[in-house]
This record gives structure tokens, C-alpha cells and sequence, in this order.
């Protein structure tokens, strides 16, 4: 924004607007809280042998969702299919991704025993997983899921894998109904699932009961960094700006904002909030670190800093940071307002000078940048 320029040095300056800095919009990451779980099948498969032989095959000892309305099936594998599954196991712990997704759907499409069936399409999705294949690893776990073999445990970890690839391939509606379903079915709030559904909310644009789920994981887990991130970007989306930026900056004391449109979302809203210095130390740290670049973004930032210090008689900021500004603006835009606040203070030497490169770098108004920089006196 320009400043006023006066005919004389010494004229007392006319009040300026603030001005604002465009809102810094955080994204929700649709992976920032929701990972597919990392188990290995070969645990998983170990683990059914033990308990087979340690108690009655029930399906329900060591259950974590003891209130689930689903009756676990007692459905195992056959001889032959267990054969079958250990080779695909063995694939997949070989890192032989392909040949574990291959065969892995080849046998559970061959099988008409649901365990089997089950089994073999979650190996053949996790393996998809760790293959960078999520679009195969969604199709195999919806079919796990589909099969309806598996105890409770596998089944409903399926279930949340299956909602988390549905959010990172862009599916935030089809993930909502999966882990709605889930935690109905299960009974449970465990903060996976309502990390998750706020997670899908948000993306969703559906902001206040995503803040509803934030807040109440916040209450567990002050601290969680992504957690704090997240939450921010749902405060912003529903026009909160002063919870958000009070989020991030926690985020930012916790050493967890990790890139730039983190650091600029808490800037522009210290700014925006008319809290100059804050916004400088964080934008002075964000340097530091190496997370933030020298840009227009950041030159238009110094411009609205300087623009406010001047309007509050603090001439000395407003000079340096129009400097900042003019170092790094891509125009002479920055220079040009350096110099009116050095024509209206009195110091014309400053003004020509400043006047004059911002010619060099091009200006709009270069009728009044030429007189600024035909200007006599000291």
C-alpha cells in the first residue's frame, strides 16, 4: 500500500489504513494423523497359532474392542490353505511385493474358506502398501474387509486401513462412512478413530465438528504436534483465526512447524492480529531454520509491518523494514515507499536514492518516483 506523500517534509503525516495480509490458509493434510497400520502379517499369523493353542478358539480372547456388535467368526484355514498363505508370507517378507500381491489375490480369489480369503487379501494389501500401490492396497483391504473372516482384531484394523487409503486417495466421503462405520460396530473412541474422523471432516469442510473432535483430543494430547497443526487449519476454516494462531504457536514453542505455510499461516495471523513483533520473530526464526525463503510473500509481509509501524509514528521500523522488503521485492514497489517516508521525514539525500532505484526496478507511479528523485536539499 502507499504512503501519502506530502509537499513538504514536515507536514504532519496523514493516518494510514492498516493494512492485511491475505489469510494464510493451512491444508489438512489428508496423511498428517492417519497412517495405515504397520503391522506384519507373519505377527499376525503367529499370534492365531499361539492362541489356538493356549485357549479355546472362541475368537475372543485378547480382544481390544470387547463391545464390538460383531460376533468374531471361529472360521480357520485349511491345511492346504495354510500352506498356501505361509508362501505368500514368505513373499512378503522377502520384500517381493509384486509376487506377494499376485499371489496373494490369485488364492483369495481360488478360496471359498473366509479366513482364507480374508487373510490372503490383507497380505496382498499390505504388501500393495509397502509397494507405494495404495489404489491395489484399497481394493484388497475392501475385499478383506468384504470377506468377513477374520477375528475382530485383524478385521477392524483392516477397517481403519481401509478408511485411511480412502482419505489419502481422496475419497474423504467414502472414508467418513467407513470409520463411522467402525467406531459404531466397535464401540470404541480410541484416538486413531477420532484423530481420523476429524481428519475426514475437515476435509469435508464440515470445520466446527472437526474443532468438536480436535478439542477433545487436545484435552489428551496438549501437545501432539500434527495434532496442533491440524486443529488449526479446522480453526481456520471456520473463521477462528485467533485459536488457530494460538494453536500454531504452541506448534512453534514445541519446535514442530515444519514448513513454510506453517510458518507464514502463524506470521499473517500475528499480523493480521496487529502483533508486529511476534510476527517478525517468527518469520526471524522460520530464516534461521530454513524453512522460509526470501519471496514476494515474504517482501509484501516486511511492506505490512513497515506500513504499520509507520502509521504509529515509529519511523525507524517502518525504514527497516521497507528495506527488508525492497532487498527481496521482485519491483520497486518496496523502494518507492522507502523513499516517500524519507522525503516526508526530511532527509532527501535518502529519498533520491531510493527514489532512483526504484526506477531501476520499475514502479507504477514512476511520474511520482522521478519527482521524489529530482528533489533538492539534504
Amino acid at each position: 500500500m502507499d504512503l501519502a506523500v506530502m509537499t513538504a517534509p514536515h507536514i504532519r503525516r496523514s493516518p494510514l489504513r492498516t493494512a492485511l495480509l491475505a489469510s494464510a490458509l493451512l491444508c489438512v493434510s489428508a496423511g498428517a494423523l492417519a497412517q495405515v497400520g504397520r503391522y506384519d502379517p507373519a505377527q499376525v499369523r503367529e499370534h492365531h497359532k499361539k492362541a489356538d493353542k493356549a485357549a479355546p478358539s472362541d475368537g475372543q480372547s485378547d480382544q481390544k474392542y470387547p463391545e464390538a456388535t460383531r460376533v468374531a467368526p471361529k472360521a480357520e484355514a485349511t491345511k492346504a490353505g495354510g500352506k498356501a498363505l505361509n508362501e505368500i508370507i514368505a513373499l512378503y517378507q522377502a520384500k517381493q511385493y509384486p509376487q506377494a500381491i499376485g499371489q496373494g489375490e490369485s488364492f483369495a480369489s481360488s478360496t471359498n474358506n473366509a479366513y482364507e480369503k480374508s487373510f490372503a487379501y490383507q497380505l496382498a494389501a499390505t504388501a500393495a502398501v509397502d509397494a507405494g500401490d495404495r489404489a491395489r492396497a484399497l481394493a484388497d483391504y475392501r475385499k478383506a474387509v468384504d470377506a468377513n473372516g477374520l477375528g475382530n482384531n485383524e478385521h477392524y484394523q483392516i477397517m481403519y486401513n481401509l478408511a485411511v487409503l480412502q482419505l489419502q486417495e481422496g475419497q474423504p466421503a467414502d472414508a467418513l462412512a467407513t470409520v463411522d462405520r467402525l467406531m459404531s460396530e466397535t464401540k470404541a473412541s480410541t484416538p486413531e478413530f477420532v484423530a481420523l474422523k476429524a481428519n475426514v471432516l475437515s476435509l469435508l469442510k464440515r470445520p466446527q465438528e472437526a474443532i468438536a473432535l480436535y478439542e477433545q483430543q487436545l484435552a489428551q494430547h496438549p501437545d501432539d504436534p500434527k495434532l496442533l497443526i491440524n486443529a488449526a487449519a479446522a480453526y481456520q476454516a471456520a473463521n477462528q483465526q485467533d485459536k488457530a494462531t494460538a494453536l500454531l504457536a504452541r506448534a512453534q514453542a514445541a519446535g514442530s512447524l515444519s514448513d513454510a505455510s506453517q510458518y507464514r499461516a502463524l506470521y499473517v495471523g500475528y499480523l493480521n492480529a496487529g502483533k508486529t513483533k511476534e510476527a517478525l520473530a517468527v518469520i526471524d526464526a522460520g530464516l534461521a531454520k530454513g524453512i522460509l525463503q526470501p519471496s514476494p510473500e515474504l517482501a509484501q509481509a516486511y511492506s505490512v509491518m513497515a506500513q504499520n509501524a509507520y502509521a504509529n509514528d515509529d519511523t525507524a521500523t517502518a525504514i527497516a523494514m521497507y528495506q527488508r522488503a525492497a532487498a527481496i521485492s521482485s519491483d520497486g514497489e518496496a523502494m518507492l515507499n522507502l523513499a516517500r517516508v524519507y522525503y516526508n521525514e526530511g532527509h532527501m539525500s535518502e529519498a533520491r536514492k531510493a527514489a532512483a532505484e526504484a526506477l531501476q526496478k520499475g514502479v507504477k507511479n514512476v511520474t511520482e518516483a522521478k519527482r521524489i528523485a529530482s528533489q533538492k536539499g539534504k
